[in-house]
């Protein structure tokens, strides 16, 4: 996430890694709790990170340097989205990162500047972002950012409210081929929504249980696992670095939780070339 220099009233005001950390964090509290019922935040929320920020870095922090830096927030996830639309790239949900070759890379940093910085690298709090600007953010979902399902409103529309009224009075008065074909589609499509549906409820349960689980303290565990790569061939000082830098971001720190000892391997050899 970006530094938001231009962001302020009177005068700059400047947000660091912290900052932007903390920020997150409430807005998650904030929109769970339900206090994000349409696209923006109540004013409570935006009091709420105005009067942490301003309490933990002593600084002079206002209700519009937030909701200015909620913008450039939103304009980022707009851009990643964006991003996850083109073709060629993958997605590495795991290591929360694009994966592409340098082709594509290439092709995509010449035409699109602005695609560089969430490129070739694990996204800092993508989850997170997610839950705070996401579309659906009104109900909590971001399963879309997940799953790519599509059911908007007027997908859901397309199917008759009264649909089944019609299909059985077309029984009654006209047991044809084209009124089979017609309950078929029907059925058909209704199968198709009551999968989406179920989909979507699933990847909703598995991110809520994620984050409930994260939300105790996982230091102590994290430092023990980090540390026990030590046998991998890393040594004290470099785990310890790690350590610190997964502390500080949490999206990381739960993928590096659940991967193997293989895959720990892999990621810790690119973070120390990185």
């Amino acid at each position: 996430m970006g530094k938001g220099n231009k962001e302020g009233t009177s005068k700059q005001f400047r947000w660091t890694k912290p900052m932007e950390h903390l920020f997150l964090e409430i807005l998650v509290e904030e929109a769970q709790k339900g206090n994000k019922p349409s696209n923006t935040f109540k004013a409570v929320s935006i009091n709420r990170v105005v009067e942490a920020i301003s309490k933990k870095f002593q600084v002079q922090c206002d209700a519009k340097h937030v909701e200015n830096h909620l913008r450039t927030v939103k304009k980022q996830w707009q851009i990643i989205c964006t991003i996850r639309g083109e073709s060629g790239f993958g997605w590495d949900d795991n290591m929360k990162m694009f994966t592409c070759d340098r082709a594509t890379y290439d092709a995509a940093v010449m035409a699109h500047k602005k695609y560089e910085p969430f490129l070739n690298k694990s996204i800092d709090h993508y989850d997170e972002m997610a839950l705070v600007v996401g579309k659906d953010m009104a109900t909590g979902s971001f399963a879309r950012t997940f799953a790519d399902i599509d059911l908007d409103d007027d997908n859901i529309d397309s199917v008759p409210i009264d649909c089944e009224n019609e299909a059985t009075e077309e029984v009654r008065t006209n047991v044809s081929s084209s009124g089979t074909s017609k309950r078929k589609r029907k059925k058909a499509q209704e199968s198709v929504n009551d999968e989406q549906i179920k989909f979507v409820g699933e990847q909703l349960g598995k991110i809520a249980n994620a984050l409930e689980q994260f939300t105790a303290d996982k230091t102590p565990h994290l430092y023990e696992e980090v540390m026990s790569m030590e046998v991998e061939g890393f040594n004290d000082d470099f785990l310890c670095s790690v350590f610190d830098y997964l502390v500080s971001h949490e999206s990381e720190a739960k993928a590096f939780l659940v991967k193997s000892k293989k895959h720990r391997k892999i990621w810790l050899q690119k973070f120390s070339q990185g």
